[in-house]
């Protein structure tokens, strides 16, 4: 029989972190070892081994979800048009970024000390996102870097809802603006027909599935 290979300690520490997340999220920083051990399957002495205590736990649970190598940043279909790919990029940017927003907002102060040593990992993000515009540089008005910014600000302010009770942008919306520009236009609306909304309705129904 093939022995089932050890994890290695970095890995045991992300397991852990993917396992009480959910727990943190409901809880915030009032969170307890015990109930932390609990979500975590490991008895409280595991997780003092792995991370030290809890407030370490907390900092290295936020600096994993706030750095983008574990943001999901590939996408989970092929895109085969420019309309695809923003679509598809704005959704999975507005469904990350109202994750990073609760659990910075349960974390308190460790989740604001963990999102300012990530400014360097997001601004490096846009030019990852930019790879995806490259290949439709010459359908874009601007540089792919200036479409990947302009995808992730709208991103954040559809995720963010400003102040009032829900978003004030929809991603729908956005994604008009995006695609199709602020002013209306009859005969655009008028040729562009269905195409766009079946469009739109597939890549939702796979980001969720996703």
């Amino acid at each position: 029989m093939t022995p089932i290979p050890r994890l290695s300690a970095d890995d045991r520490r992300a397991q852990i972190i993917e396992a009480v997340t959910p727990a943190v999220l409901t809880h915030g920083i009032a969170v307890t070892t015990r109930q932390l051990a609990e979500a975590a399957g490991v008895s409280e002495g595991t997780l003092f081994k792995a991370f030290g205590d809890k407030e370490s736990l907390l900092l290295a649970l936020a600096e994993y979800h706030l750095t983008m190598e574990h943001a999901g940043e590939t996408a989970a279909m092929p895109l085969d048009t420019l309309e695809e790919v923003v679509s598809w990029t704005l959704r999975e940017l507005v469904e990350r970024t109202r994750f990073v927003f609760r659990l910075v907002m349960a974390l308190g102060p460790i989740g604001q000390r963990a999102a300012a040593s990530a400014r360097a990992d997001f601004e490096a993000s846009k030019h990852r996102l930019a790879g995806r515009f490259e290949p439709f540089r010459d359908e874009l008005r601007v540089s792919p870097v200036v479409a990947a910014d302009v995808v992730r600000t709208l991103a954040w302010a559809a995720a963010s809802s400003w102040g009032e009770h829900g978003a004030v942008s929809s991603v729908d919306e956005i994604l008009e603006v995006l695609l199709h520009g602020i002013v209306h236009d009859p005969a655009v609306s008028s040729t562009r027909g269905g195409t766009h909304g079946a469009v739109v309705s597939a890549l939702a129904t796979d980001t969720q599935k996703g």
